[in-house]
């Protein structure tokens, strides 16, 4: 369930991303449309404004790549640890079950000996 919430958390955050995006781009073709310019300052305009979202465009990828590297190492980190606690807990389980056998046959093997003492006696 928390995977769940955070693909949702990423997938509204792109499409926050992408409708202020789309939202810039309309904006800008619309205010240069209505704008009283002549056609030289009119292209201008538009490509400085093309070159301005290609900007915005490239630093929010690179942004969204920082943050899914981010995320990567974390994951990765957080699964190492766990199959370190994995090892200790088994070898904890395996060195406490060999005890609990080796206390076991030592005192079946001091109840033989009590058996046959006690045999040889009587």
């Amino acid at each position: 369930m928390n995977k769940e919430f955070a693909w949702e958390s990423q997938d509204s955050n792109a499409a926050f991303f992408t409708g202020l995006l789309a939202g810039a781009l309309i904006g800008a073709g619309v205010g240069v449309l209505f704008a009283p310019r002549r056609g030289s300052e009119l292209r201008g305009q538009v490509a400085e404004s093309a070159a301005n979202v290609g900007q915005v465009l490239s630093k929010t990828v690179d942004t969204w790549t920082e943050r899914g590297r981010e995320v990567y190492d974390r994951a990765r980190d957080v699964a190492v640890r766990a199959g370190e606690e994995v090892d200790r807990a088994v070898t904890d389980a395996s060195q406490t079950v060999e005890s609990g056998v080796n206390r076991a046959g030592d005192q079946a093997a001091s109840a033989v000996r009590r058996v046959e003492h006690a045999a040889s006696r009587g």
